[in-house]
């Protein structure tokens, strides 16, 4: 009885990870007062010691957010993903650092109904709306299962160092499961709701990094624009629908507030460098892929000539200014050389080899509190153009429109539910070329809307979503489409 009593004292000890020291002793007295022989107290003294080393192995430590083990072959827990750890090794080539590697992804899919669809002002004027975002029939209402704003996706990220630099690559799919019906813009064209059709798949994001945490890191591929960037991932319709477009015939994606708040930011490819973080501030600053500055039927100069490289820039500062109270800020910059390239064709619409510049700035803010966050953002271009960069940014003489607009937007999260509101507006400028001639009253002045939704977190992945969405464009003839939507999705994180 007192072999086993002093096993259970031993035991007890273990489990509440005691001093090493005290065991040993514990033994040694049993020892010492014969109630354990010499066969048994060497047993238990090699049997703790054995204990004693495990112990003092490191269970676990935390990298990035991935629980690491340090067995060889292991799956880790993450945050968000599923992922595992593979340990570094030495090859003839060199050292190879542990790899990281990571899946995620996401599900957004809901029913949207859109209603009480409206046209009316000036008759006189309706004959166009260049860049409206309205495109209900009136009193035509509409019905579909769709993604929202976010395509649903699947994500591979891995990250490893070596040589004492931090590499990465990321790969992501993305598809919004309607049909689509394949155009100038892909995936992301209007959807084709007949038998037989097939859903498009967006391989938006291809990229690399390489860096160190003193140089900062250079990331290579394809992968979101610095220019309003911010504005969109800070939405709250990214998780719903916001503006749907065209609910008759479901696109890859919904518009969230494109174009009604902010120009996308777009998945560009680009060679981007960031700076490290000094105390919460970061720079970036990128060459990206030119695109084409295209736009309306007859409002429009299509520019395709690209001697130079687009480039984007952005600042940013992320900290706390007082215990729970956080706050970003950050101001984004492109620029894009614009110019007729007679092997398109494009030089019919102005003189060979005209030129003009594309350029739009940005600022943004948002404040967390107590359960509350606020946004607030806003831009302003020339030939910047409206809902996609550079689309409808000149007339037909080549002359850049000037274009603004932004949004707020302001919600309250308790337990698990969040309920919040945005309005917002983005609006394009004829030039004084277009109201000379008389073509201005066909260009769309506003797209706006306004948007109310709650939000339930069912568990940490999956989340419910309700929308309430009001949008109306009017040109710049008086003329005005309009129309409400419900929205009523799910969104699913890992």
């Amino acid at each position: 009885m007192v072999v086993f009593a002093a096993a259970a004292a031993m035991g007890m000890a273990a489990i509440g990870q005691a001093r090493a020291d005290v065991t040993d002793q514990l033994l040694d007295q049993l020892r010492a007062k014969g109630v354990l022989t010499r066969g048994e107290y060497s047993k238990l003294k090699t049997r703790h010691a054995a204990e004693k080393a495990e112990m003092g192995r490191p269970r676990h430590y935390s990298k990035d957010g991935v629980v690491v083990v340090p067995d060889d072959r292991y799956l880790t827990r993450l945050d968000k993903g599923i992922g595992f750890h593979i340990p570094g090794l030495v090859t003839k080539e060199g050292e190879v650092g542990a790899i990281d590697v990571k899946i995620s992804g996401d599900l957004v899919f809901g029913a949207d109904e859109t209603f009480d669809a409206y046209a009316g002002g000036n008759r006189n004027a309706t004959s166009h709306m260049t860049g409206g975002l309205v495109t209900a029939s009136p009193n035509q209402p509409y019905n579909s299962i769709q993604a929202g704003l976010l395509p649903s996706a699947i994500v591979l990220s891995i990250a490893t160092n070596q040589m004492g630099y931090d590499l990465g690559f990321t790969i992501g799919a993305y598809t919004g499961g309607n049909n689509v019906y394949p155009n100038s813009a892909n995936a992301n064209g209007g959807g084709s709701p007949v038998a037989l059709g097939t859903p498009g798949i967006d391989l938006r994001q291809v990229f690399g990094t390489v860096g160190t945490p003193t140089f900062g890191s250079v990331k290579i591929g394809r992968d979101l624009g610095l220019f309003g960037s911010d504005a969109i991932l800070n939405d709250a319709t990214l998780l719903g629908l916001g503006s749907p477009l065209t609910t008759n015939a479901p696109s890859n994606t919904s518009l969230g507030r494109i174009g009604v708040g902010y120009v996308y930011a777009d998945w560009i490819p680009q060679v981007t460098y960031t700076t490290p973080d000094f105390n919460g501030f970061t720079a970036s600053i990128g060459a990206f892929t030119p695109l084409d500055s295209t736009g309306g039927i007859y409002t429009s100069t299509t520019y395709t000539g690209h001697e130079l490289p687009q480039v984007q820039a952005q600042i940013k500062w992320k900290g706390n200014i007082a215990p729970g109270v956080g706050l970003t800020l950050s101001g984004d910059g492109v620029w894009q050389q614009q110019k007729n390239d007679p092997a398109t064709g494009s030089e019919i619409f102005g003189p060979t080899g005209t030129s003009a510049n594309s350029w739009g700035v940005d600022g943004f803010g948002k404040l967390d509190v107590a359960g509350f966050s606020f946004v607030a953002y806003g831009y302003y271009g020339e030939g910047l153009g409206t809902t996609g960069l550079f689309l409808s940014g000149f007339d037909s003489f080549g002359d850049p429109r000037k274009s603004e607009g932004g949004y707020v937007q302001g919600s309250y999260t308790w337990d698990k539910f969040t309920f919040g509101a945005s309005w917002g507006v983005s609006q394009l400028n004829p030039t004084a070329a277009e109201w000379s001639i008389g073509t201005a009253d066909g260009l769309v002045k506003d797209n706006e809307s306004i948007i109310g939704f709650a939000r339930y977190q069912l568990t940490p992945w999956m989340a419910l979503q309700a929308e309430f969405g009001h949008t109306w464009a009017t040109n710049w003839g008086g003329y005005k489409l309009s129309e409400d939507d419900i929205w009523l999705g799910t969104a699913w994180f890992f």
